[in-house]
Parts: C-alpha cells; structure tokens; sequence
C-alpha cells in the first residue's frame, strides 16, 4: 500500500502504518454534525453578545435628530440658553462612543471573570447588566432634563456587552468541533444583524419627539430569553479543568457538546490540549500545545526584545496578524457606518428624513440574509478569500459613496446603492471572520488574555474612528469617507500578503503552515 501524505496540515508526511488512521480522521472531519447542546450554546452567546453589539450600535440611528433635540432642549432648560451647534454635535459623538469606550473596560473585565466564575456565570452576570442599561436609556427622557442618563445607561449597557464579546468567543472556540468551529461562530454577525434589523424595525414608527424612549425596550425581552438558555449548557471543560480539575466532568461537557460519546478520540483529544493548556505537565513551562518556552504570554506578544526565540516569534506573527484583521474591518468604515445611515442618506445626500429612515431599515433588512453567507460556506470557501474580496469591494463601494455625495445629492442613490454593498458584503465577508479568525491563530493557554487584548486593540480604534467621523462629516462632508477609504486600500494589500487560511484547521496545523511559509524552524504537536 503506497504512503500517504493528505494528512493535517503542518504534520510530517505519514508512513504506511498511520494511512488507515489519517482516512479516519479525514472521514471524521466529513461526518461531524453540530449537537443540540453547541446549537443552544450558540445561539445563546450570540443572543447575549452579537445581538446586543448591533442593537447598540443602532438604536441611537434613527432617532438621532429626535433624541439631539431632547440634549438641546434640556441643555436650554437648565441654562436658559441653546447649545451651540459644534458642542450639539461633540456630545453626540461621544454618546456614541460611549460604547467602544466602555466595552474596552467589559473587555478587560472579562477576563478576570471568565477565570473566576466560569464562562457560564459570567454569561449571566453580564446579560443581566444588559437590563438597567436599556431602562436607564429609556428613563432619560421620562426624567428631563436629565440627558445625562442616556450616557449612564449606554455605558452599563457596553461594558455588559465587552465582557459578553470576550466570553462568546472564548467560550465557543473551546467548545465547538474545529470542523464547525467558523459556522458556529460566524452566527454571531447573523444575531449582530438581527438586533440591528430590530432597532430599525421599532425605529421607523418610534422615531418621534415623544416615542423615541420605546426603541430602548424591546431588548429587555431578549435578554431574559438568553438568559434562561444559558442555564441550560454545560460550563466550559476548559474552566472545569483549570478550575476543578475534574476531567470526567470536563470529558461529559465536551461530549455533550462534540455530540458524541465520552470516549470519542476528538474528546480525548480536546482532554489533552486542555492539560496542556493549564501547564498540567508541571516539569516544563509551557506556552501552546506542548511547545516549551521560558517567556509567558504577555512577554511573547509585546516584549519582542526579551521572547526572541523562533517558538515567540511565531506566535507574535500570528497574534498581531489578528490584531490586524480586527483594525482593519473597523476602517471599512462598515461598523461605524451602519450607525451613522440615516445621517449619511438625510444630511449627506439629502433623502427626506422619512426617506432616510426608510432605507435604512430596508439596508438592516438585507443584511439579514446576506449574515447566512458565511454561516454556511466559511468553513467551505476559507476565512482568506472571505477577507480580502470583501475589502476590495469595500474600498469601491466607499469610492463610489464619496463620489456621489459630491455631485450634490444628483445621484443620491448611488450613495445609497454604495453604502448598502458596503455593509453587505462585510457582514458576508471581514465583519463576520474578524470576530474569530484571531482566536484561532493562538494556541489555548494564551486565548483568554489574547482575545481581551486583541478586542482591546479593535475596541480603541473603533473610538477614534467613530469619534472623528460625525463632527468631520459635518463640517467636511464626503471627504470625511477618506477616513475609511485610504485605510482600507492598505489594509487590503497587507491583508492578502499576510493572512493564513485557518478554515478546518487546529490552531496547531495553522501554526505549522505559517511557520513553513516562513520558513521557521517551529513544529508544533499535531
């Protein structure tokens, strides 16, 4: 019988004896279907996280003009005097980054609450926040002139929110198959667009001097919903053993969640990555997957003049290749737009405001669809051609909005037309792979501090962006999309020079593939 080298990627070439082994795997990579236990586990970290980042995001888009009239006319109850246009326009730019702002201090938190109570129980603490955020929002208008609470609630709201984003993408990719790991957690810009699609939905009729306190609401009924479906799933095995050290506990969560028996060799195999991962071989200090290393996580990703070795190195490289994607969905400006539509189509290219609200909702609505995209075919097109067709066609539908906004509202739809292929084709193609692509291109042990830090990183451009944009596109107008469109050429060169495929790959057989491209004397365990 001839020898057979389709074997994982990043392993050595197998002999005779090990084919039978390797068909197996391979057949076993085919045959995985996700359980009823990971579809719960998902649904409902993506009811908690990506579901609330989009209603976030968009609840403050169409009553925008409503709810800036409300600022100015208590500003004017309390002075006796109107705010002046520029400081009207500052204060709604930071309420709108209220949200990056605080999620980067939820971000940070998560982590020390993952590792203290569980991804479980923090799932629920943070959801729980969720409540009084949205109530407060609510409450600012039903307690003029007290405009300040809007603040107070979107920052309870965010930082809730930043915890839930840390742990959504910790908790899946420690639970989910390899083979079904992108699916599970591309539903996230699903959920992401459906809680958009809702604020829009109770938007359209809401969107009053008097009603824009009830587009705040609904999403108090969801979070219940997510709440009583995590009490459903089993804890992370990767907590119970770091934390209780109980492997059969750990093997009877994974195999509830794999959908197979507890003696399945894919539980087993995930059993010994965990042990690895809490340094349960204590004679060496140990950084992925078995690799021996003298540094820590922290010194190998920002202490490159101490973790010099080529083991470091690597995992720098790909750590930093994360932080990159992240940045550079952000400058796609698809983020940051989709909160600002109805303003681009009413005050930018000078669609009626009902117009304006309109076609907004109708944008939310096509995006739904569009979120199954990658639902369905990440796993089978790859993460790297997701990435970077979605940025050239990123980089032309911002073109094309820049243009048409020039021309002086002569060809408004086009703007309308550009914008919509520009949130559609991210949430098909970087929005939805950025959430997870950085998750597995770390090795475990590093992937709750990395995941915090990297989203830190995301969270602080996003700040930035969001924050010179509203006031520079009042002043400025189109130009202001420059912003968006220099960047995201960049990005998209850099994109397809450095990104590795990572689709039905362990973060290992992703690790050795970089290495060998780069030509690094690195072989990590398979």
């Amino acid at each position: 019988m001839p020898s057979h080298s389709n074997g994982p990627r990043g392993s050595i070439a197998s002999d005779d004896s090990q084919a039978p082994l390797i068909e197996a795997d391979d057949a076993q990579r085919r045959r995985v279907m996700p359980s009823l236990s990971i579809h719960i586990l998902s649904i409902a970290l993506c009811l908690s996280s990506g579901f609330q980042q989009g209603y976030i995001a968009s609840v403050l888009n169409q009553p925008y003009a409503q709810i800036e009239q409300f600022i100015n006319s208590s500003w004017i109850e309390r002075t006796g005097h109107p705010i002046s246009d520029s400081t009207l326009h500052l204060l709604w730019s930071l309420l709108n980054v209220c949200f990056p702002i605080a999620t980067i201090f939820g971000q940070f938190l998560a982590g020390w609450m993952c590792s203290q109570f569980g991804r479980k129980h923090t799932a629920l603490i943070a959801s729980f926040l969720y409540i009084p955020g949205a109530l407060l929002c609510a409450a600012a208008k039903w307690c003029f002139p007290a405009f300040e609470l809007l603040f107070v609630g979107r920052i309870i709201w965010s930082l809730a929110n930043g915890v839930n984003t840390v742990n959504a993408t910790v908790w899946i990719v420690e639970c989910a198959p390899p083979q079904i790991r992108g699916r599970m957690a591309a539903m996230q810009e699903f959920f992401m667009a459906l809680g958009s699609l809702l604020t829009q939905a109770v938007g359209v009729p809401f969107s009053t001097d008097e009603l824009w306190p009830y587009n705040f609401l609904p999403n108090c009924a969801v979070v219940v919903v997510s709440m009583v479906m995590f009490s459903w799933v089993a804890e992370s095995p990767q907590f119970i053993m770091e934390k209780y050290n109980d492997v059969d506990r750990a093997r009877k969560a994974l195999a509830q969640y794999h959908g197979v028996s507890e003696d399945d060799p894919s539980v087993e195999s995930e059993i010994r990555i965990c042990e690895q991962s809490i340094g349960k071989n204590k004679e060496k200090k140990k950084t992925a997957g078995g690799i021996e290393s003298e540094h820590s996580g922290m010194e190998i990703m920002f202490m490159p003049w101490r973790a010099k070795d080529q083991t470091s190195r690597l995992i720098r490289y790909c750590a930093w290749v994360g932080v990159m994607v992240k940045i550079a969905y952000v400058f796609t400006g698809a983020r940051s737009l989709r909160g600002y539509s109805t303003f681009i189509l009413y005050t930018l290219s000078h669609f009626t405001y009902s117009q304006a609200t309109w076609l907004s909702f109708a944008t939310g609505l096509l995006r739904l669809p569009f979120t199954l995209v990658p639902v369905f075919l990440v796993d089978r097109l790859g993460r790297r051609p997701l990435i970077i067709v979605s940025m050239l066609v990123s980089f032309v539908s911002i073109l094309v909005m820049i243009i048409a906004i020039n021309i002086n509202g002569e060809l408004k739809y086009a703007t309308f037309i550009g914008l919509t292929v520009l949130l559609l084709v991210n949430t098909c193609g970087i929005g939805s792979v950025s959430r997870f692509y950085a998750a597995e291109l770390v090795p475990r042990n590093l992937l709750l501090s990395s995941v915090s830090t990297l989203t830190m990183f995301e969270a602080l451009t996003k700040i930035g962006v969001e924050f010179a944009f509203y006031p520079t596109a009042n002043v400025i107008g189109a130009q202001s999309l420059l912003l968006f469109l220099i960047p995201t050429g960049v990005f998209t060169v850099m994109c397809y020079l450095m990104c590795p495929e990572t689709s039905r790959m362990t973060v290992n057989e992703v690790l050795n593939n970089v290495a060998a491209k780069k030509k690094m004397d690195v072989v990590f365990p398979m």
